[in-house]
């Protein structure tokens, strides 16, 4: 799970960001509004300054799935300007939030005043699709609990070394960690039924490597949720 470092760097430094105020416009979007459609072809950047931003798509059949949640100095919108795609995904405003939009002339101008922003974005890209083909290696290989277990343990992760005073070396030597995460939330981030994410949350439950709270869920031990998961995972650690 070496990966989890690389994805706590795809947040933009506030130096980067700093620079990139300069060339875009802040734009203010209510809860519920939509920031842009599946298929839409305007190239541009987009980078959260305040609040949270949902990723996801809504099948044929109306139901919604979710993909991801940004949130400040997360990016999107590079494969409108890097490869000339449609966007893939549908982004909405899950909060009250402001994103930064920089159109793709002024991106052009940006990056080549400040050839480092460039250089952070092609890197940001990389470690996505890092993130993703493990992401579709864990769907294709292991059971839902396994997949629950590893969410719970890097969203922990990534909670913990967001906050400055913390490092993740230090996160792991606590004996329990809390993370905010609704049944529905797990649902939707591993694209499985209700009752199947609540059938495998209860299986960790029964493993003694969680305990359920009230709209949280408390890792037992972080040590010992590592080591689980190190001796469940079908493919060794990169």
């Amino acid at each position: 799970m070496s990966y989890i470092k690389a994805l706590n760097q795809i947040i933009m430094p506030e130096s980067l960001l700093e620079l990139c105020t300069q060339f875009g416009t802040p734009t203010e979007y209510d809860k519920g509004a939509m920031i842009h459609n599946r298929g839409d072809l305007k190239p541009g950047l987009s980078i959260v300054e305040a609040g949270q931003v949902k990723v996801g798509n809504y099948g044929v059949d109306g139901n919604y799935q979710l993909t991801t949640v940004l949130e400040r100095g997360d990016t999107f919108g590079e494969f409108t300007l890097y490869a000339s795609l449609a966007r893939t995904h549908h982004a909405q405003a899950m909060s009250d939030c402001t994103v930064l939009q920089i159109n793709e002339s002024r991106f052009r101008k940006l990056e080549a005043a400040h050839p480092e922003v460039g250089v952070f974005l092609t890197r940001n890209l990389a470690i996505k699709l890092h993130a993703t083909l493990e992401r579709l290696d864990d769907i294709l290989r292991l059971p839902t609990h396994v997949q629950l277990a590893k969410l719970i343990y890097q969203t922990s992760v990534a909670q913990a070394s967001s906050v400055e005073t913390k490092s993740v070396q230090a996160s792991l030597s606590q004996t329990s960690t809390a993370v905010a995460l609704r049944q529905s939330d797990y649902a939707e981030r591993l694209g499985v039924t209700v009752l199947t994410a609540h059938k495998a949350l209860n299986k960790l439950v029964s493993l003694s490597l969680i305990r359920k709270q009230y709209g949280k869920v408390e890792i037992v031990d972080m040590q010992a949720m590592s080591k689980w998961l190190s001796d469940n995972v079908s493919l060794l650690p990169v």
